[in-house]
This record gives structure tokens, sequence and C-alpha cells, in this order.
């Protein structure tokens, strides 16, 4: 266990001056108060910037892409009914047995 005597703390200034002064306690309390609401304050409004910021871009980007393709599926009843199987070039192959 280190000890106190030998290895005393860092002197903290606040703590001093709430020793002298007691009144000031509440006064650095409040002071900590208002820092720390500022800094929410100032990560909500980053954090909402951004979020415009990624929604705007989002609807720039969409409205400057072009209308969907139109595309088939193959029926899977078909492909259930044993049709030939098709190659990537439309023709119709032998299935191996």
């Amino acid at each position: 266990m280190p000890d106190p005597v030998a290895n005393p703390s860092p002197p903290r200034p606040l703590r001093n001056v709430i020793a002298e002064d007691p009144a000031a306690r509440r006064r650095i309390g409040r002071a900590y108060a208002e820092f720390l609401a500022v800094v929410l304050v100032a990560i909500a409004s980053i954090t909402a910037l951004v979020l415009w910021h990624l929604a705007r871009r989002g609807r720039i980007l969409r409205q400057n892409l072009g209308q969907p393709r139109r595309i088939s599926w193959p029926d899977p009843d078909e492909q259930r009914h044993g049709n030939p199987d098709r190659d990537r070039d439309g023709d119709q192959t032998e299935t191996p047995s």
C-alpha cells in the first residue's frame, strides 16, 4: 500500500477553494453543470446536422438515379415441372441424367 506521507497526492485547487469557502461549492457545481449542458447541446447539434446532411445527400442521389429497369423473374412452377435448363445464351440444353 502506498505511503501517503512519502508520496503526497498532487494539489487540487478546487478542493482548496471549497475548503476555504463552502459557498464556492455551489458555484463550481453550477459551472460544471453548465459546461456539461453546453457539451451535450453541441453533441446533439452536430448529430442533428450529420443526420440532416445524410438524408439530404440521399435525396439528391436518389433524384439523380435513372428509372429502374423492368426485370422478369423466372416462374418457379415452370422450373419444377421438368422444363429443360437454359444456359446463359438462352439455348436449351439437355440435363445430365
